[in-house]
């Protein structure tokens, strides 16, 4: 079986913390979000990721659902 890969294109996501649509979509709740150790207030450095890919179902419902079609299921 074929591995799922979740890609988060970081640049279109911009700052996640505005819209954690895929956070509340995904219905095994598989995506999360961080910031990196450094410069906790700058918008651009907080990320989405995905904790366990191997658990996606590839139901798309977080591609469908980000208005910034930021999220591509290979």
């Amino acid at each position: 079986m074929k591995k799922t890969k979740i890609i988060i294109d970081t640049v279109k996501c911009g700052d996640p913390r505005e819209c954690k649509v895929c956070l509340q979509t995904c219905p095994l709740a598989l995506f999360i979000m961080y910031p990196p150790e450094y410069e906790r207030d700058d918008p651009q450095e907080w990320r989405i990721d995905v904790a366990f890919t191997d658990l996606c179902t590839r139901c798309n419902d977080c591609v469908t659902a980000c208005p910034k079609s930021a999220i591509t299921i290979i």
